[in-house]
C-alpha cells in the first residue's frame, strides 16, 4: 500500500483512505513524499511539522511505514513524473497507490492511473476531498463583516 504525499491539504484525506485501506490487512504503508525541484521559502521546520503529523497518523494505527522522498524533475512530460512515482511503488512491490484527485505537477489520480494502465502499474485508489469545517471554538456572528469570532462568553 502506498500513499502520495505531495504538501497539500488533500493530503489528510490521503492518509486516512491509506490507512482504511491498509489497517485491516495489516499492510505495512508506503509514503512517498513528491517534492518539487526547488522550494524556495519553505522552511525546514515546517516540512518537519508536517512530517511528524503523517507519521503519527500512521504510528497511532500500528502500521509499519517506509518514507520515501522523490523529487520532482523539472524536464520531461506529465506522464513521465507520473511513471516515476508508479516506480517507486513498484520498486517497493506495492500494489494500491492512494492519491489526490488533484496534485501538484499532475500528479493528481487520473494521471497516475493513465500511466498505470499503460504500464501495467499498481491499482490507483483516488482519496476524495476534505470539505473545510470550521471549528468547535470558532462561530460567526452577523455584523462585524461575518469574520469568525472565537467563543469567549461574549453575547
Amino acid at each position: 500500500m502506498t500513499a502520495l504525499l505531495t504538501d497539500s491539504v488533500q493530503d489528510v484525506a490521503v492518509i486516512d483512505t491509506a490507512l482504511r485501506l491498509a489497517v485491516p490487512l495489516r499492510a505495512p504503508l508506503l509514503l512517498v513524499a513528491v517534492l518539487p525541484h526547488a522550494r524556495p521559502s519553505v522552511t525546514a521546520e515546517a516540512d518537519a511539522c508536517a512530517a511528524r503529523a503523517v507519521v503519527g497518523r500512521v504510528r497511532r494505527a500500528g502500521l509499519d511505514h517506509i518514507p520515501v522522498v522523490h523529487r520532482v524533475t523539472p524536464r520531461g512530460t506529465r506522464l513521465r513524473a507520473a511513471g516515476a512515482v508508479l516506480d517507486v511503488a513498484a520498486r517497493h512491490l506495492s500494489s494500491v497507490l492512494v492519491a489526490a484527485a488533484r496534485g501538484p505537477a499532475g500528479l493528481d489520480a487520473h494521471l497516475l492511473a493513465e500511466a498505470s494502465a499503460l504500464r501495467c502499474g499498481p491499482f490507483v485508489h483516488t482519496a476524495a476531498p476534505t470539505a473545510w469545517t470550521p471549528s468547535a471554538t470558532q462561530q460567526y456572528r452577523p455584523g462585524a463583516k461575518d469574520r469568525p469570532t472565537a467563543l469567549t462568553g461574549e453575547a
